[in-house]
């Protein structure tokens, strides 16, 4: 079955490719690097570490769920700076969300362009001032070209971030910021196989598995609406190989 596999993989991208790719980001072992890129990639659309054991166990490669997860970091460590690219953007949609960890709760910022659908920088904290805020709201600003209006639900530590930063601050229910919820629903739905529930206590750990499932989002995930990844191409596993490189 691992061959089988080796061959599907093949015909992608050359095996070539493959072994320079992926030769820094994942050591040699027992356990192919193709295996390692596949099971990341699927993890990254919902599976349990448990079942990808499982899965991999059928194409005869014997590793843990501990390992399936120390892959997953370092992917996260790599993918943080290819998550969103800066470009011209006439809006951001921003809000939060509370999500329980090891440690405690945390609050999830996320910025969204409602013109293609695209994350453009999350954040973790876990506090909810408006000097967290005015962080979150800087590194979004990194990918944005000009100054773009800050749509939120009126959460009062949006406001002085907003005025510091020279943006126009719009309030609105329903509308554009209904895109911002859809995807927080969707980051859920992820969280789901935790029972909504980072199993760490570290933030970097937390900011890798975001940051891969961002990616994820904007370059491979195929949008309901939009027939193609928020970010454009083809997306799917191709792109995620791709990424490697």
């Amino acid at each position: 079955m691992l061959s089988e596999l080796k061959e599907f993989l093949t015909r992608l991208l050359p095996i070539r490719r493959w072994s320079q790719q992926i030769k820094g980001l994942f050591s040699r072992n027992r356990v192919p690097r193709e295996a390692k890129v596949l099971a990341s990639y699927l993890y990254a659309q919902g599976l349990s570490l448990r079942r990808l054991c499982n899965f991999l166990r059928d194409l005869g490669v014997k590793t843990t769920h501990v390992s399936i997860w120390k892959w997953f970091q370092r992917l996260g460590k790599r993918l943080r700076e290819f998550v969103s690219r800066r470009r011209r953007r006439r809006c951001l949609v921003a809000d939060e969300t509370e999500v329980r960890t090891r440690s405690g709760w945390i609050f999830i910022f996320a910025a969204i362009d409602p013109e293609n659908r695209e994350m453009v920088y999350l954040h973790v904290s876990k506090h909810r001032e408006t000097i967290d805020v005015l962080q979150f709201l800087r590194r979004a600003l990194r990918y944005c070209e000009g100054n773009p209006i800050l749509v939120t639900d009126g959460g009062p530590w949006y406001r002085w971030p907003a005025r510091r930063l020279g943006l126009d601050h719009v309030v609105i229910s329903g509308g554009e910021r209904n895109y911002i919820e859809r995807w927080f629903e969707t980051l859920k739905d992820r969280l789901r196989a935790f029972d909504c529930y980072f199993p760490t206590r570290g933030f970097e750990s937390v900011e890798n598995l975001c940051a891969v499932f961002c990616f994820w989002y904007n370059r491979c995930r195929r949008h309901m609406t939009l027939r193609e990844p928020p970010d454009g191409g083809e997306g799917g596993f191709k792109t995620w190989v791709e990424a490697l490189s």
